[in-house]
């Protein structure tokens, strides 16, 4: 059980790319920009390239903003 708790936690300090979410998502480059303007993806420009953090993405997915 502690060996789930911390490959999760690795997980969650993952940074995707808006390129690697828009699979997962099944959405658009566009709409993850809108999602980020919005407020509801909670996002970091770093380098030029927006950055999204496991723990992020995982609220998003599960509704938790």
């Amino acid at each position: 059980m502690a060996n789930e708790a911390r490959v999760k936690d690795l997980e969650e300090l993952k940074v995707y790319t808006l390129t690697e979410i828009e699979p997962i998502l099944g959405v658009t480059h566009r709409t993850l920009l809108t999602y980020i303007k919005d407020g509801r993806l909670r996002g970091v420009k770093i380098g030029g390239k927006w950055k999204v953090s496991g723990e992020n993405l995982r609220k998003f997915i599960n509704g938790e903003g």
